[in-house]
C-alpha cells in the first residue's frame, strides 16, 4: 500500500503533532535517502518516540517499510543523471568490489559455529526480508534448524529464548535499525555468536557482532531504492562455503 493510501486509511489515528510531522515530510526539500528515525526526529525537532508512533499508527511494521514508501513517493524529485558507463560495466564494477571484500574476510569460524549451533536465528527488516527468506529456506534444506520470524515482535520473543548454543545472522545495510539492535543486545547477553552482513563498516550493529561480512555500497535514491544485490551475493558466498566445508564432506555429522 502506498504512503498516501496508508495516511488516508489510518491518518485519523494520528495526533496533531504527528500529522504536522507527516505533512512536513511531504514538503521537505533535499530529503536524504539514508534517513533514520534519529535523523528524522532531529530534523523535525521532535522525539524519536513521536516518529516511531507515527510510523506504527500508519500501519507500518518497521521504519524501513515507511522509509521505502516515503522515498518511492518522492522518487520523481530526485535528479536523474544519465549513466556515464553501460549498465553491465556498472554492475561489474560493483560486483567486483563486493567479491574483493568477500575474498578478504575469513568466515571459516562463522561457518563452523553455524553448523554446530543448536539453532540459527535470522534477523532482517525492510527489503532485506526477501533475501533473509532465501537464506532461511536454504539453511533448513541443509538440515540446520533455522528460525526466521517475519515480525519484529516475534523476533524479539525468539531472541529471549536464545542460549550460548545458538547463532544469529543479521542482514542490515545501514546497521542502525532499532528493533534489530534490541534483538542483537539480547543475543549477546545470552552468549550467542553473531554474523552481520552489511554495507556499513562502522555502525552500532558492527560493534555487537563477532563476524562481519562487508559488501559494496549500493545507491539508494530515486527509483533505485530497493537493490539488495550485494547482500544477496554475500549470502550466496556463505551458503557455498557451508556446502564446500561441511555438507559435501559431512563434517557436521
Amino acid at each position: 500500500m502506498s504512503l498516501i493510501k496508508n495516511f488516508q486509511k489510518h491518518g485519523n489515528h494520528l495526533t496533531e503533532l504527528e500529522i504536522e510531522c507527516f505533512n512536513k515530510l511531504l514538503a521537505f526539500h533535499d530529503l536524504e535517502p539514508s534517513l533514520t528515525i534519529s535523523s528524522l526526529a532531529d530534523t523535525l525537532n521532535v522525539s524519536t518516540t513521536t516518529i516511531f508512533r507515527m510510523v506504527k499508527k500508519l500501519n507500518y511494521k518497521t521504519f524501513m517499510d515507511f522509509r521505502y514508501d516515503l522515498l518511492y513517493h518522492r522518487r520523481d524529485e530526485y535528479e536523474y543523471q544519465a549513466p556515464t558507463e553501460s549498465t553491465c560495466d556498472s554492475l561489474e564494477k560493483e560486483i567486483k568490489d563486493t567479491m574483493e571484500m568477500l575474498r578478504n574476510v575469513d568466515i571459516n569460524d562463522a561457518v563452523k559455529d553455524i553448523v554446530q549451533a543448536k539453532s540459527v536465528l535470522i534477523c532482517s527488516s525492510g527489503m532485506n526480508k526477501y533475501v533473509a527468506k532465501i537464506l532461511a529456506v536454504k539453511l533448513s534444506l541443509y538440515g540446520i534448524r533455522t528460525i526466521y520470524p517475519d515480525d519484529h515482535w516475534f523476533l524479539y520473543l525468539e531472541a529471549n529464548n536464545l542460549t550460548a548454543e545458538d547463532f544469529v545472522i543479521v542482514l542490515s545495510r545501514g546497521g542502525t535499525t532499532e528493533p534489530i539492535l534490541d534483538v542483537m543486545k539480547n543475543a549477546k547477553l545470552s552468549g550467542c555468536k553473531i554474523l552481520l552482513v552489511t554495507e556499513t563498516r562502522n555502525s552500532p550493529m558492527t560493534q555487537l557482532s563477532d563476524y562481519v561480512m562487508n559488501v559494496s555500497v549500493s545507491k539508494d535514491e530515486g527509483y533505485d531504492i530497493d537493490s539488495r544485490l550485494h547482500i544477496h551475493l554475500a549470502i550466496e558466498y556463505l551458503l557455498r562455503e557451508l556446502m564446500n566445508q561441511y555438507l559435501y564432506n559431512k563434517k557436521y555429522l
